[in-house]
């Protein structure tokens, strides 16, 4: 079980540094019309918000799969619940914000996505692991 904490970590620790990589060099690339220098929450913020919440789910997840594997999926509901509750209390001054530049919106949306497509998959490979 430990093995599986440990590459659940590096799979979330090599995604997060890639995807912030690549989001980050998204507002230099000119003639994109992209800019991050109005967002509420710069993008190392919104970034390591992701991954300590998604690294406490996948924490508890696994010691959840160790101890009653039936619960997993339960487990995985209630967490996604309230990461998406914790989430949206995080970024409601983004959804207030004046809609002409929603490019700060459309990125926090999709780095949640991005997040929660990991800790999906994470949970698959617990309940499929024999």
């Amino acid at each position: 079980m430990k093995k599986d904490y440990v590459s659940a970590f590096l799979l979330l620790a090599v995604f997060a540094v890639i995807t912030f990589g690549l989001n980050f060099l998204l507002y230099f690339i000119p003639d994109t019309g992209f800019s991050s220098t109005d967002f509420i929450y710069p993008l190392p913020v919104t970034y390591i918000f992701f991954f300590i919440c998604s690294l406490i789910i996948v924490e508890i997840l696994a010691f959840i799969s160790g101890k009653n594997k039936e619960q997993l999926g339960y487990a995985f509901l209630l967490l996604t619940g309230g990461k998406m509750a914790l989430c949206y209390a995080f970024a409601r001054p983004i959804i207030n914000k004046a809609a002409e530049n929603s490019t700060e919106k459309i990125n926090f949306f999709v780095i949640f996505i991005l997040f929660l497509i990991i800790e999906a998959y994470y949970t698959a490979r617990l309940l499929n692991k024999k």
